[in-house]
């Protein structure tokens, strides 16, 4: 973690964006811990997101997102998010969203949203086997050191391996985060950027035999939520490789709470390029 504390505004920055009028937002950009030009994939899915929260009715909650990464973006400029209000229904919200730096289009998501209900509670698979994160004096620094963003914790499960695996991974909030259903959504959106390229860079290393590194950029990302469990809690998430195919990979991730419920569903499409 960073030196100094993490705070509410500086996860705001991280993740949320300021509303400019009813049907439009502003979110800052940043390069976190790591020396970049374009601003990660994360940051753009996560305030995309947020930029719905002021247009939904009292009661709405994001119920899934698909997004398109247009352009990598220029890391500090902000970003100007136009709203369409596709349709508002007794049940389901739709929206369209544009991310835009200087006039270009950078980021489009459609994000579909719904009245909370209580109902039935069930999942398919259980989490993943994973041990309790390893946070001694020896544990290993996780792959993406810049994960954390320099704001959120990130850890790799215990393990007896000497080298533990890419995914999954342990990542949290160091603050609680207050019970607003769109924040605790739009940074689950931001985690669920941690790592889908890393896992196509890693299976065509090992499928191919070729240490050599592999370009990979991520074309389109879709998430739905499911339970949203306050992100100050462990969470646990998982990234494996489905497919790799004329260029074109298939991740497929999962993110748990610490009981094992199945909180977020996410496949990413990256491009490997030639």
């Amino acid at each position: 973690m960073a030196d100094d504390p993490t705070t509410i505004d500086r996860l705001i920055a991280a993740c949320g964006v300021t509303p400019t009028d009813e049907n439009r937002a502003v979110g800052a950009t940043d390069h976190g811990m790591a020396p970049r030009v374009g601003i990660f994939g994360g940051q753009m899915i996560s305030k995309s997101l947020a930029a719905c929260a002021h247009t939904v009715p009292d009661g709405s909650v994001p119920e899934s997102m698909h997004v398109n990464l247009l352009s990598g973006g220029q890391v500090g400029e902000p970003i100007e998010f136009h709203v369409e209000r596709v349709r508002d229904g007794r049940n389901l919200q739709h929206r369209e969203v544009r991310g835009y730096q200087d006039g270009k289009i950078i980021v489009q998501a459609t994000v579909v949203c719904a009245m909370e209900r209580v109902g039935l509670d069930w999942q398919l698979h259980p989490a993943p086997p994973a041990g309790p994160p390893d946070l001694g004096p020896d544990a290993h620094e996780p792959w993406g050191r810049f994960l954390g963003w320099n704001v959120f914790e990130v850890a790799h499960p215990q393990t007896d391996d000497p080298e533990p695996p890419s995914h999954p991974i342990w990542v949290r909030s160091p603050v609680p985060v207050p019970g607003d259903p769109w924040m605790r959504a739009a940074i689950y959106a931001f985690w669920s950027d941690f790592g889908p390229n890393w896992s196509i860079r890693v299976s065509h290393r090992d499928l191919t035999g070729n240490a050599d590194h592999v370009g990979s950029v991520s074309a389109t990302h879709s998430i739905w939520f499911h339970r949203l469990t306050p992100v100050d809690q462990w969470h646990l998430f998982d990234a494996q490789t489905h497919s790799i195919a004329h260029h074109q990979g298939m991740v497929h991730a999962t993110l748990h709470d610490a009981s094992g419920k199945l909180n977020a569903s996410v496949s990413q499409g990256i491009y490997i390029p030639a």
